[in-house]
């Protein structure tokens, strides 16, 4: 069986332990790959083995000690034995027959040398619009962008051929999650109940990092304007960078929306939650905020939001629009940055409950029509059955 190297960096564990959606699309989907054997190569954390099997995934981690780290990469920066060298010799005592780089254009360039002399297949994913030095374009055999948004981006910015670029959009498990009206009235009490919800009270839910280019500042706005009026919860979900360098601007800007949140009336920050977790928590809300201020290229959390069947109120940004467009009822803002007009379509949701439930079961039908992730899983097979040949 032909083997496929999934290459990620080394800031996030995996399988994830927390959302983030590079990490959890290459576990769905290596966990469904059939015809070729998944190797994943990433980094390792505490607690982790060196080498592991989750039913036909193998994964192999990069464990690198703090002493080492200290060292070689933070003190003299004179690193002997970096990460894209070690992974590079994974990938060879592996004998992979295709590389499919995760959404770092970083590990590109760290493998540009050892590729300029062995030129496997490489397909790289896009997810984020991170600079891509135009000298590593001609090492990538086909780009896989996350949305349409990100292809233009690719083709437009970056300088990538179009005839090279296809799109493969996310995916969530639709047969394991169940949307909010297909649960009893007992169990999702009990969701409610897990995150300090009483009654019929309407929930607003954010998830997300508590990021300035999320909007989440300009929710806070939005809800207090809102809460002033209309009986309302808003829970939050999402992790703040840890640092403590005060120049550390995302970091700061973290702690001071937690700060804030913990002094808001029926506002409540639950922390970040494990992926297993996460269908739970949107099933106890009532509808789902993404005020993006940036354009989002295509945020997993949206997905599972509509999987849920939860009515989205969101930015006109990025892969977001693309997503939410046909939907009867949905509203895309075109100035999230203003906390009025964000307000103004959350009471629009109150005043009119008929036309969320709409906009949910249409969202609710697009996901099961089009982002399963068995779909996505035969969408990689497809591209590397192209590449190769075919499974051996």
């Amino acid at each position: 069986m032909r083997v496929i190297a999934h290459l990620l960096p080394n800031y996030n564990p995996f399988p994830p332990i927390y959302p983030a959606g590079t990490e959890l699309r290459v576990a769905e989907v290596s966990r469904r790959q059939q015809r070729y054997h998944p190797v994943v190569i990433c980094g390792g954390f505490r607690g982790q083995s060196e080498r592991e099997l989750d039913g036909s995934m193998e994964i192999q981690r990069i464990h690198i000690g703090r002493a080492y780290r200290r060292l070689f990469q933070k003190i003299t920066r004179l690193d002997p034995w970096p990460y894209g060298r070690r992974m590079w010799q994974r990938v060879v005592t592996a004998k992979a027959d295709l590389l499919h780089i995760h959404n770092e254009p970083k590990l590109l360039a760290m493998l540009a040398p050892f590729l300029s002399r062995n030129r496997l297949p490489v397909v790289m994913h896009i997810a984020n619009d991170k600079p891509i030095p135009r000298d590593l374009l001609p090492l990538v055999t086909q780009w896989v962008a996350c949305s349409r948004y990100m292809a233009r981006w690719l083709e437009d910015v970056a300088g990538a051929d179009p005839s090279r670029i296809q799109v493969s959009h996310t995916g969530v498990d639709v047969s394991r999650l169940p949307a909010v009206w297909s649960i009893s009235q007992a169990q999702r009490s009990n969701f409610r109940n897990r995150w300090g919800v009483q009654g019929d009270e309407f929930v607003f839910l954010f998830a997300g990092r508590l990021v300035k280019e999320k909007g989440v500042v300009e929710m806070l706005d939005a809800f207090e304007r809102l809460a002033a009026i209309r009986p309302v919860r808003l829970l939050v979900a999402g992790n703040v960078r840890d640092s403590k360098d005060p120049k550390n601007e995302k970091a700061t800007y973290g702690r001071a929306v937690v700060a804030r949140m913990a002094q808001m009336k029926d506002v409540s920050w639950v922390g970040s939650l494990h992926p297993e977790a996460m269908h739970e928590f949107l099933l106890a809300g009532n509808a789902f905020l993404l005020p993006s201020l940036w354009h989002d290229p295509f945020p997993t959390v949206m997905v599972e939001a509509a999987c849920a069947g939860l009515p989205i109120v969101a930015g006109r940004r990025g892969g977001i629009t693309e997503f939410l467009e046909g939907c009867p009822g949905a509203t895309l803002l075109e100035a999230p940055e203003d906390p009025e007009q964000l307000a103004l379509s959350m009471e629009a949701l109150l005043r009119d409950p008929g036309q969320g439930e709409s906009s949910g079961r249409w969202l609710r039908a697009r996901v099961e029509a089009d982002f399963d992730w068995s779909r996505v899983a035969a969408d990689f097979e497809a591209l590397y059955d192209r590449l190769l040949g075919g499974p051996a």
